[in-house]
């Protein structure tokens, strides 16, 4: 059996794409009391199940200064540069307020969230944001779908090939044998047909 690789190259493109897109759109969530987690720039929610609010700290790599934003004002605010040269960084200090806060992260790169506490922490991270998740699918759908159009294109060829290959059979006639008897002149008779024995007889 031949294998068309052509056709498994795409089968397992389809299989990567829709790996790769399920791993990036999915929420990764965090638990603990010392968390240090990437989150990107996407949306974070904490919960504090604490009665007391909690130092948090973003931090970021290179020079592009972040932003948060969040329906709570306490949580809004841009990042600071630290250091100098190759060891410039980004860093947001602010408090956490108990119960859920939800903050979102803009620009920047490489952000960290980091909480140092004895208070176990609950957080969900969606590390893209909505217009790069809109691209994210975008671009899955039309690999997809023009992936799965060259496997049909594809397996239709193979399938109808063989059968346009395939050369006609010629019909045939059946053959009709003559006697060298020299029974010329005389009617053919089927296999018991017996009128002639009956006339002779009469």
């Amino acid at each position: 059996m031949k294998i068309n690789w052509k056709i498994l190259i795409a089968a397992a493109l389809m299989v990567i794409v829709a790996v790769w897109a399920v791993d990036s759109l999915r929420p990764r969530s965090y638990s603990g009391t010392d968390l240090n987690f990437a989150v990107g720039r996407g949306t974070i929610t904490v919960n504090n199940p604490s009665d007391t609010a909690l130092p948090v700290q973003l931090t970021g790599t290179g020079t592009r200064i972040f932003t948060v934003q969040s329906q709570d004002e306490a949580l809004r605010g841009s990042s600071a540069r630290q250091g100098s040269g190759r060891n410039v960084n980004q860093l947001l200090d602010f408090t956490l307020p108990t119960g859920l806060s939800t903050f979102t992260i803009v620009n920047g790169s490489g952000v960290n969230l980091v909480a140092t506490s004895t208070v176990l922490l609950e957080a969900t991270v969606q590390s893209m944001s909505g217009s790069e998740s809109t691209t994210v699918l975008a671009v899955t759908v039309v690999v997809l779908l023009g992936a799965a159009f060259y496997i049909f294109r594809a397996s239709g060829r193979s399938l109808t090939n063989p059968l346009q290959r395939r050369s006609p059979v010629p019909a045939t006639m059946p053959t009709v044998s003559t006697s060298t008897t020299g029974g010329q002149g005389q009617a053919l008779r089927a296999y018991g047909d017996n009128r002639a024995d009956i006339s002779e007889k009469s």
